[in-house]
């Protein structure tokens, strides 16, 4: 019988046979053709099915950034960044973040474009600018931190697998100093309602044993000196840029390999939350409060003065002891080894939010002499040192500063006479934990040297 011509299915038929591995022949003859093979399939005429998992996923990403803007709108709404200098400044320093990681033009405009979007919607929403110093900067400052978040939350969203952690960095560097500030801001408002009462009074008569409040002959220098009160408003709003530069600090030894002993930005963190901890043992507003009609031209006497605790009106109880100063303080105990311009800077900071603590009527002088001992208690925690001058440090701090809390919280400090004693203790305060901290950098310092020689 003759045989018929084949066809090209046939021959086709016969190529992937002939393309099949000898061992994959089962018992029955029939062939069988590797799955994970691309070479081994037969060519199709269907039409590949359309990418509609990349449409989804690209959808979920869009929904994720707009829940990110929507999140970054309530934010500014719920805590009023145009009124909140401490929200506001928190915020432009996201915008600082942004800016050292050396962002690219069109990233620059994107940000502007967003903050500007962002102001639109809190001034369509009815969102009002308080009347605090730094207002100019820090609206508009706190608006490109908004806008600068979302660029880098959209970065973080859209980027590839690999470059995610990368980005994620940056975002939680840019996100952590407002993040801080916000709840910083909750806690202590959630704490007036379980602190009715407050110490003022008796913190007040102890300022008075210095031969007069400070906080009364620094607010009247400020009356007469507008520059020095305008410099000393700005310095003590912009809190937060002191946090942001440790941030940078901190980045910029990282990129120079430069060994550290302690993270200087974490040591803020631990210093937030001891000192809010510490606001409950002695809960107290500040003399502006306390006195809103007196400050800072009539000195109230404490003839007569009750100096047991009284109700306060409901503002944030966050005087003793003074962050403020201790943020600058440990920013300034850090930077005395560096270049002269940011060693300057930190004098300068420091100096400044000292001067307006007592000026602006928010802190006793006894806050500000709590504050020392505090730091260096918390430098010493956190250094990574195995001498035992950080134990010696660290007690020290913590001894003296829970010494001044109990005699403020019991009443024992009014037994210290005025004058030259109060003076005294004051200076002990200031020199001994100094003396403790430095012992504790020299014998680190040492450490190291041992372990490179």
């Amino acid at each position: 019988m003759s045989r018929s011509a084949p066809t090209s299915g046939d021959r086709e038929d016969a190529m992937y046979r002939s393309r099949a591995t000898p061992d994959a022949e089962s018992a029955n003859g029939s062939i069988h053709i590797p799955r994970n093979a691309e070479w081994n399939r037969r060519p199709s005429s269907a039409r590949p099915a359309p990418a509609a998992t990349t449409r989804t996923e690209t959808v979920l990403l869009l929904i994720q950034a707009l829940c990110v803007a929507g999140i970054l709108v309530f934010m500014a709404a719920t805590f009023r960044v145009g009124e909140a200098a401490y929200i506001a400044f928190a915020l432009m320093g996201a915008f600082g973040i942004h800016l050292a990681t050396r962002p690219t033009r069109r990233e620059l405009l994107l940000t502007l474009a967003s903050a500007a979007v962002f102001a639109g919607i809190y001034f369509l929403l009815h969102g009002k600018v308080g009347d605090y110093w730094g207002r100019t900067i820090g609206v508009a400052g706190g608006f490109l931190g908004m806008g600068s978040l979302l660029l880098l939350s959209c970065k973080w969203i859209f980027a590839p697998p690999a470059a995610k952690r990368s980005h994620f960095e940056v975002l939680r560097e840019a996100s952590l100093i407002p993040l801080l500030c916000i709840c910083s801001i909750a806690a202590v408002a959630l704490a007036i309602r379980f602190t009715p009462l407050t110490y003022d009074r008796l913190l007040y008569a102890v300022d008075y044993k210095f031969g007069g409040p400070p906080s009364w002959v620094i607010g009247r220098l400020f009356r007469a000196h507008a520059s020095l009160f305008l410099a000393c408003a700005y310095a003590y709003n912009s809190l937060p840029l002191g946090m942001v530069a440790c941030m940078w600090l901190r980045w910029r030894d990282r990129q120079n390999r430069v060994h550290e002993t302690a993270d200087l930005l974490w040591m803020a963190v631990s210093l937030g939350i001891v000192g809010f901890l510490l606001y409950q043992v002695c809960p107290a507003a500040g003399p502006i409060y306390l006195f809103p009609k007196q400050f800072p031209y009539a000195v109230p006497s404490v003839v007569g003065l009750a100096t047991s605790p009284a109700p306060m009106q409901a503002v944030p109880r966050n005087a003793m002891p003074s962050l403020h100063v201790a943020w600058m303080l440990l920013l300034f105990w850090n930077t005395r080894n560096r270049a002269w311009w940011i060693r300057l800077l930190a004098t300068a900071y420091l100096v400044l939010t000292a001067l307006a603590t007592l000026g602006l009527g928010e802190h006793y002088l006894a806050d500000l002499i709590v504050a020392p001992p505090l730091v260096v208690a918390i430098q010493a925690a956190c250094t990574r040192s195995a001498a035992r001058e950080r134990w010696i440090a660290c007690l020290t701090g913590a001894v003296i500063t829970l010494s001044w809390l109990i005699a403020f919280r019991t009443g024992a400090a009014m037994m210290v006479p005025r004058g030259a004693a109060i003076w005294s203790l004051a200076a002990v305060s200031l020199l001994v934990p100094m003396a403790a901290g430095w012992r504790l950098e020299r014998a680190t310092q040492a450490d190291a040297a041992g372990r490179s020689a």
